[in-house]
């Protein structure tokens, strides 16, 4: 097989870079490998219009959240046309790496390379946001209010730490903007709205059943929103595992949300990355499907969690 093997520097600071390599080795004997090595926005970007005129059988991302977003975000804005077993593998490399709980995939270097060269495979639904596209989640208001915050030195420096710093600065000095939701026939006014495609949120803490691989995605809308109710959002997003037992949060399963502000633009992050601020947003299940590999014991722990 050939593959296309991208590590965005920016996501680790360059931390990765002996790991990456080890990965590259194990695939090259007994595969084609292109490494590329991105730090700017810009680079990416121009090494995508490339990419996709080449006849790759795996890209691998090497990053955060975020890169694999941002990767297939630029196949579909090239009008990338994969062939039917063309997969997409991911190597964490980031912050949160939520995604790689999604997957199943193991930080063992021989491990992650006997995934990256396997044929289990299965097609990802993407969650489209304007005009862009997600795999994970959508944050518009409080979550996002700290991604946008967060200097990108620091962040490489002091990592998940951060988060912590920057989540009490905006439960202090908390700001809310209020947002008109529309979903299932119902309008409602929230706070701060998550539309998960997830199991996982905030690192590796299962919220949900949802999963990448369905076709409805989650959104939680949470009202009136105060410091102990937040509080108590946090608790049962670390210990409790799960939004749905909570009766203040109204939860749907949907296709389609439709949000809009009042007066100012609301913060807004997709897969853990600043996506800017807007007034109006629509949220909807797409017809793009990616393949996106996975281990091979994930598979049978999405399918017993089924059965569940």
């Amino acid at each position: 097989m050939k593959f296309c093997f991208i590590y965005n520097k920016k996501a680790s600071s360059g931390r990765k870079s002996n790991f990456i390599k080890k990965i590259c080795n194990n695939l090259k004997l007994s595969h084609h490998v292109d490494l590329f090595e991105t730090v700017t926005e810009k680079e990416a970007e121009d090494l995508f219009k490339q990419i996709v005129k080449q006849d790759y059988d795996r890209l691998v991302v090497a990053g955060g959240d975020g890169s694999v977003c941002f990767a297939i975000n630029q196949l579909i804005k090239n009008n990338f046309q994969p062939k039917e077993n063309f997969a997409i593998g991911y190597v964490p490399a980031g912050t949160a790496n939520i995604l790689q709980a999604e997957l199943g995939m193991s930080k063992n270097i021989n491990k992650i390379s006997q995934t990256l060269m396997s044929d289990n495979l299965e097609k990802t639904n993407l969650v489209k946001i304007n005009d862009n596209y997600f795999i994970l989640m959508a944050g518009i208001g409080w979550d996002a209010q700290i991604v946008q915050s967060i200097n990108s030195k620091i962040k490489k420096i002091l990592g998940k730490v951060i988060f912590g710093i920057k989540g009490l600065e905006k439960f202090i000095f908390m700001k809310n903007t209020k947002i008109k939701v529309n979903i299932d026939n119902d309008e409602l006014l929230a706070d701060w709205v998550l539309c998960s495609n997830s199991r996982y949120y905030a690192g590796h803490h299962k919220i949900t059943d949802t999963n990448i691989f369905e076709e409805k995605f989650t959104t939680y809308i949470f009202k009136d929103l105060s410091r102990m109710k937040l509080l108590y959002y946090i608790f049962l997003i670390i210990f409790n595992g799960n939004l749905n037992k909570s009766t203040s949060v109204i939860t749907k399963n949907t296709n389609e949300v439709k949000l809009k502000t009042f007066d100012k633009s609301i913060p807004i992050q997709i897969d853990g990355d600043n996506f800017g601020s807007l007034k109006d947003i629509v949220i909807k299940s797409s017809k793009r499907k990616f393949n996106l590999l996975k281990a091979a014991w994930n598979f049978y722990l999405l399918h017993f969690e089924s059965l569940q």
